[in-house]
């Protein structure tokens, strides 16, 4: 949307953009790095005294002559740094860092409670998780929360997309949301005193999980 003004009355005084940073109070961050290269900037970041947190999960695999298990990062290209203001310089140096996430132009921090919730969710291996950032794309959906199974208390959006529901859950701070196809209706409960709608079969296109 394009707004134009009176050159006469026209505000001089321009407010600076939020940002979160503190000066003494180490607060959550999320930085973007290259994809396949959040393991080697943790170890850049942390020789360098900086804290970070990368949810990691389990995805198996199976070669000719070998199987096993490797740990990938449950939101590809993120990482969390817990900071003060004077160290968001360091945070940018090491190679493969391309800047913080911003939404707009305000860096905002990530609430203690969202950092709890990815160890929560990259330690659960039984829902596979999409990344999904046009987030312009989704419809807000209804609120709801499990209601049974490891993941039992976790809010969010369930949403049609692609002609499946999905359940999705937002983080404040984060311009991007993971996203589910595999959480039945029959596994969440509404939290706006509505029922869900257009709930399909109990096992069109759901596997069990718990």
């Amino acid at each position: 949307m394009l707004i134009t003004t009176n050159p006469k009355t026209l505000n001089l005084q321009h407010s600076n953009p939020l940002d979160d940073l503190h000066p003494e109070e180490q607060r959550w961050f999320a930085i973007r790095v290259g994809n396949r290269k959040e393991k080697v900037v943790v170890k850049q970041l942390e020789r360098d005294g900086i804290q970070t947190f990368l949810p990691l999960r389990d995805r198996p695999f199976s070669y000719k002559s070998k199987t096993g298990v490797r740990k990938i990062p449950l939101l590809g290209g993120y990482l969390f740094v817990k900071i003060t203001q004077r160290e968001a310089l360091k945070v940018l140096q090491p190679n493969f860092v391309f800047g913080f996430v911003k939404l707009g132009t305000e860096r905002r921090q990530i609430r203690q409670e969202e950092i709890d919730l990815l160890r929560r969710l990259s330690s659960d291996n039984s829902l596979e998780w999409v990344v999904e950032e046009k987030l312009a794309s989704l419809q807000p959906g209804q609120l709801v929360e499990i209601c049974r199974g490891p993941l039992s208390g976790v809010r969010g959006h369930y949403v049609n997309a692609k002609n499946k529901k999905t359940f999705i859950i937002s983080f404040g701070g984060l311009d991007a949301r993971l996203m589910t196809c595999e959480v039945s209706p029959k596994d969440v409960v509404p939290l706006d005193g509505e029922v869900l709608n257009d709930a399909p079969p109990e096992d069109e296109g759901k596997k069990k999980l718990w």
